[in-house]
């Protein structure tokens, strides 16, 4: 098994930082070669950072890695030990850093990447690889988060707890990290988090779990039906954060048949 190995990407004058787990371009340096799997990039959800929750992205690189597919993860800003303060992020921010990490995978690697992404990660990955759809090869979307845009336009709180507090001090407590009201409020002014996501029509996967919740099954199978290239698969008894061991057999056993599937670049 190849050794995790850090990685860094500049973004409007700050850094994230990350890791890569094995090689992301075949030795010989072509793109198109045979049997030369394209590299992934992993996605992290709101509020948490480069290895996933419970090592998620860590077990993934390693299923992949095993497999020959190079992995790279980053924390966005704001996140792990990226610069940058979770109090200013912002999900349009965020997408604009998916769509850099994908833009420089895919440089680096000479070929699209396979996009791999949880919960918030998701739908900020959804809107990037429909900016960039020559450059992604498949996108897998895990407990896509569309709910967001409900939870804070329409209820007026996030998962579960109310926003009134939020506009009294200026932050929402999101378990012990700040959240600034920018990003309440790019919400609130009319964020469509589905408008742009059918312009990316490549091979998709969707899975979401039946007893998610934090994020309804519903919202999974939106994904499933905007996205034209995208089949749904609705896990029985899995949660937002895929905490078993069985689960997770379930999401790396789809990703890699998916991944590997016959003609993928």
């Amino acid at each position: 098994m190849p050794a995790f190995v850090r990685v860094t990407l500049r973004h409007r004058g700050q850094t994230l930082h990350g890791w890569q787990l094995g090689e992301v371009a075949p030795p010989d340096g072509g793109g198109d070669a045979p049997g030369a799997p394209g590299p992934a990039l992993l996605v992290h959800g709101f509020g948490s950072t480069d290895t996933g929750g419970q090592q998620l992205f860590v077990q993934t690189a390693r299923t992949l890695a095993e497999r020959g597919v190079g992995v790279r993860s980053y924390s966005r800003l704001g996140h792990g030990t990226s610069d940058g303060d979770f109090t200013d992020i912002t999900i349009s921010d965020e997408v604009d850093q998916v769509s850099s990490m994908i833009r420089t995978l895919a440089t680096d690697a000479g070929r699209p990447v396979h996009v791999v992404s949880h919960s918030l990660g998701a739908v900020e990955s959804a809107i990037a690889a429909s900016r960039v759809p020559d450059l992604v090869a498949t996108l897998t979307l895990w407990s896509p988060a569309g709910v967001v845009v409900d939870d804070i336009a329409r209820d007026d709180e996030i998962q579960g707890r109310p926003l009134a507090p939020a506009r009294e001090h200026g932050w929402f407590d999101f378990g012990g990290m700040a959240l600034g009201t920018a990003f309440i409020d790019e919400v609130t002014s009319g964020l469509d988090v589905y408008a742009s996501i059918a312009a990316y029509t490549g091979p998709a996967e969707v899975l979401h779990g039946t007893a998610d919740q934090i994020v309804p099954l519903e919202y999974g199978q939106r994904y499933g039906d905007l996205l034209p290239g995208a089949t749904f698969t609705a896990v029985e008894d899995g949660d937002h954060g895929w905490s078993s061991v069985p689960l997770r057999r379930v999401l790396l056993d789809h990703l890699v048949a998916f991944v590997a599937a016959p003609g993928r670049r």
